[in-house]
C-alpha cells in the first residue's frame, strides 16, 4: 500500500479491543465516536477520537472528577509523522495525551477498502487497567 492512498481526513466509525490476557473482545468507547484522523501529504499526522457522549462539566471551572471523566472517554489525541511500510504506517508521535508516547513510534497495521480504512496497533498496554490489547479502528473517510 503507497502512502497516498492515506492522504485525507477519516472520522472514526467503530473501536474494539482485543484483550490479550483472555481473548475477550470489548468496545469501551461504546458505538458513538467522534474525532477524526488526517494525513497530509507531506507526512504530518493528527489522531483525536474519543466517546461522542462525554458529559459535559457543571461549569467553566472543572472540576478534578469532570477532568478525569474526560480524560477516561478520549481513545486517542496525539500528533506527528507517519510512514508507510507496506501494510504498516508507522506514527512518529511529537504531541500525545500519553506522555509516555512522545518521541517513540507507535505501529499500525491498516487495510483500505474502498472509503474505509480499518487500522489495527501493535499490542499497547493500557494506562488505566495495566492489561495488553490490540485496538482496532474502522474509519470512513470524510475528505
Amino acid at each position: 500500500m503507497t502512502k497516498a492512498a492515506l492522504i485525507g481526513t477519516w472520522r472514526p466509525t467503530s473501536l474494539s479491543f482485543l484483550h490479550l490476557d483472555t481473548n475477550e473482545t470489548s468496545r469501551p468507547y461504546g458505538d458513538d465516536l467522534t474525532g477524526y484522523l488526517q494525513y497530509s501529504p507531506d507526512g504530518h499526522m493528527v489522531a483525536f477520537t474519543a466517546k461522542a457522549d462525554i458529559k459535559r462539566p457543571a461549569s467553566s471551572t472543572y472540576t478534578d472528577a469532570e477532568r478525569l471523566e474526560i480524560y477516561r472517554n478520549i481513545f486517542a489525541g496525539y500528533a506527528g509523522l507517519y510512514r508507510v511500510e507496506g501494510n504498516k504506517v508507522i506514527h512518529r508521535i511529537v504531541a500525545s495525551w500519553r506522555p509516555d508516547w512522545i518521541g517513540a513510534d507507535q505501529v499500525r497495521y491498516f487495510e483500505l477498502e474502498g472509503n474505509v480504512l480499518t487500522i489495527r496497533s501493535a499490542p499497547i498496554r493500557s494506562s488505566v487497567t495495566g492489561r495488553d490489547y490490540v485496538a482496532t479502528v474502522t474509519f470512513e473517510r470524510v475528505a
